[in-house]
């Protein structure tokens, strides 16, 4: 009897092109449900905030999230919900992945640009307004934008800043914070009759707002021309009777001219208005000691110690130890 030999066959089982078809027809009627659903939800969400229901936008843009978590739009609109009822912090994490989904969405860098130049960050606003700009060249708010974290960021950046300005300028020659804002960065450049044109031009176009006055004013002071600056701040207080920076820069200015007694009372009228006001405590510190009230000055020191002040915490530890 021969024996018979077993040999192992690998073999490959097909599945029949119609079950084939059937799963690939099952999957995408699942994904256009999702998908379905999720754009509805999505629209539903837009029509809310519309109407200024940012809570309720905001759980519907979840659920669209849920359902498509690769939803730029949806994450882009929901920071902006995020954004309008004042939680700066979760909107621009919505606003990056949107940007991480959809690395053409202009507006999403744009908006977060911004948002960070309000947050204070301008490191991660010009990351965003570079690529706004990239993506949209002619848009001249983000131009302006951009001109804002050149300027946050300070040294080394103020000649960018003023390039972005002058793009924003060439085109409205009525853009009141480019005005602004290249008068700031010039002046930080000690350019100081560039800055003093360019908040001038900055009043022409709005001379009801304090800001032109004081920062033309602070312009003045660093040329010392003390009694340009006075009348500067005065005009600012004119116009905002509750401007604490108003005051606070007219003290400065009096301190500068000996005038120590309007200086103080300057300072107290800053106070008056924001009494978290550090700086206004240490200066009229300093304008009560020189004056023979020592006692009254380091209250006030002590005062700007503890609001944080570093320089108030030095003149503390130097001049008031009791």
């Amino acid at each position: 009897m021969n024996s018979v030999s077993t040999q192992s066959v690998n073999r490959t089982i097909l599945v029949p092109m119609r079950t084939v078809l059937t799963l690939i027809l099952f999957i995408g009627l699942i994904s256009s449900g999702f998908a379905q659903e999720s754009a509805k939800y999505f629209k539903s969400a837009i029509t809310k905030a519309q109407s200024g229901a940012m809570a309720e936008a905001i759980a519907d843009f979840d659920k669209c999230i849920s359902l498509d978590p690769n939803y730029a739009d949806a994450y882009y609109w929901r920071g902006v919900a995020k954004a309008a009822m004042g939680n700066s912090l979760d909107a621009l994490t919505d606003f990056e992945k949107c940007t991480s989904l959809d690395k053409g969405n202009a507006q999403a860098y744009l908006t977060a640009g911004n948002l960070y130049n309000q947050e204070g960050n301008p490191e991660a606003a010009l990351r965003n307004l570079d690529a706004a700009v990239n993506l949209m060249p002619d848009n001249m708010v983000a131009r302006l934008q951009r001109g804002k974290a050149h300027t946050n960021l300070g040294e080394g950046h103020h000649e960018l800043a003023i390039k972005d300005y002058d793009a924003v300028l060439a085109v409205d020659k009525a853009n009141f914070d480019a005005y602004i804002n290249r008068g700031i960065s010039n002046r930080q450049l000690n350019r100081y009759d560039d800055a003093i044109r360019d908040f001038t031009d900055a009043i022409r176009v709005n001379k009801m707002s304090d800001i032109g006055y004081i920062n033309r004013g602070i312009a003045y002071r660093m040329k010392e021309e003390f009694e340009n600056a006075i009348a500067d701040y005065t005009q600012a207080i004119v116009v905002n009777p509750n401007s604490s920076d108003a005051f606070y820069n007219r003290g400065i200015a009096y301190s500068k001219r000996d005038q120590h007694q309007d200086a103080i009372r300057d300072f107290s009228k800053a106070i008056s208005i924001n009494p978290e006001d550090a700086d206004s405590f240490m200066n009229r510190g300093i304008e009560k000691v020189i004056t023979g009230k020592k006692d009254d000055g380091c209250a006030d020191i002590v005062k700007a110690a503890n609001l944080g002040l570093k320089d108030a915490i030095q003149a503390r530890n130097e001049w008031c130890k009791f």
